[in-house]
């Protein structure tokens, strides 16, 4: 069972510049609803993730620069409960990115609080697109379109 938060957004910048914003952990408290992320975004590494009444360990899962970051949480492995955030960058053909931001939660523990995800879908995307459109924001500031 896995359940699948997703959200889209377009970036008027280049992927590379869409990941120096992405990939900048220290400056998540400057511009991002998602508090702060310390550690570096490279693959293998350990990530400590804070937000407004939690905080959890991660570890980078995928690194690719200008195109996927990716990072994962377990409780008791993976097959009880992973929850597993990724970024992917791709290019559009008019000089803009496609950013998509997708959270998916699977294992055995999944199902017994299914309904606990289900009522929070809604409010999960609306954060996962406030995050979308504040990167838009940083990353179209730092690099002004023409």
């Amino acid at each position: 069972m896995s359940i699948v938060i997703a959200t889209e957004i377009d970036i008027d910048a280049t992927p590379k510049q869409v990941w120096d914003v992405l990939a900048d952990f220290p400056s998540y408290g400057e511009w991002s609803n998602f508090s702060k992320v310390d550690g570096e975004p490279r693959l293998g590494a350990k990530l400590r993730m804070r937000m407004p009444g939690m905080s959890f360990g991660s570890t980078v899962t995928a690194a690719t620069p200008d195109e996927k970051l990716e990072w994962a949480a377990w409780i008791l492995g993976p097959r009880f409960f992973e929850g597993r955030h990724s970024f992917v960058l791709t290019p559009n053909a008019d000089g803009t990115t496609h950013l998509a931001n997708v959270e998916t939660f699977s294992g055995a523990l999944v199902w017994p609080f299914k309904p606990l995800f289900r009522q929070g879908d809604k409010r999960r995307a609306n954060g996962y697109d406030g995050f979308n459109q504040a990167l838009k924001r940083r990353v179209e500031g730092r690099h002004p379109a023409g």
